[in-house]
């Protein structure tokens, strides 16, 4: 893709995510972010075909963060992670990973994730990548929908505890379910 569209494609993304932060997704108009990315209205619809067109891409962009953030490396061990938990009481580092995603958006998923459109995305993209078995299927959405809760309850607290602090938190819950199997 050409540079030039990638960088306006970008500043147009950059500024509805900072017009969702200020006043939420339902407030903002074309003109908004048009005038807020110092871009042209036409400019605007060469590159999406309207309001709901550059969320969803927003939204791909964030997820497909949110994807990669929650990748475990190739040589992840659950029983390896539980040892390093006892032991050195360090957290799973795809736990990691994933709340300094949400600490990179915060912002933004402090003003998103109440909304049911978007939290149900986030609930799909992380199930997506937990390893599971059509036999522990709810087990898997009750471990989504807990990962979900702990990142509301992080935002809405003022995220008091560091990454590494609510890492821990999330991976003692993981940690607990799984020795319940």
């Amino acid at each position: 893709m050409d540079p030039r569209v990638i960088r306006t494609r970008k500043m147009l993304i950059d500024a509805l995510i900072e017009l969702v932060i200020e006043k939420g997704y339902e407030p903002v108009t074309v003109r908004d972010i048009v005038v807020r990315a110092h871009i042209n209205r036409s400019t605007f619809y060469l590159h999406f075909q309207d309001k709901k067109d550059i969320l969803d891409e927003m939204t791909n962009e964030v997820l497909t963060d949110l994807k990669q953030s929650m990748a475990n490396p190739p040589a992840f061990n659950l029983t390896d992670a539980m040892k390093d938990f006892r032991v050195l009481n360090k957290p799973i580092e795809s736990a990691v990973k994933l709340f300094s995603h949400v600490q990179n958006y915060s912002a933004l998923y402090a003003k998103m994730l109440p909304e049911v459109h978007f939290r149900d995305q986030v609930l799909r993209t992380i199930k997506n990548q937990l390893p599971s078995t059509p036999t522990e299927e709810i087990v898997i959405d009750f471990v989504t929908n807990g990962i979900v809760g702990i990142m509301l309850y992080w935002l809405n607290n003022g995220m008091k505890e560091s990454v590494e602090e609510i890492s821990l938190e999330q991976t003692k819950l993981a940690l607990a379910i799984e020795s319940f199997k």
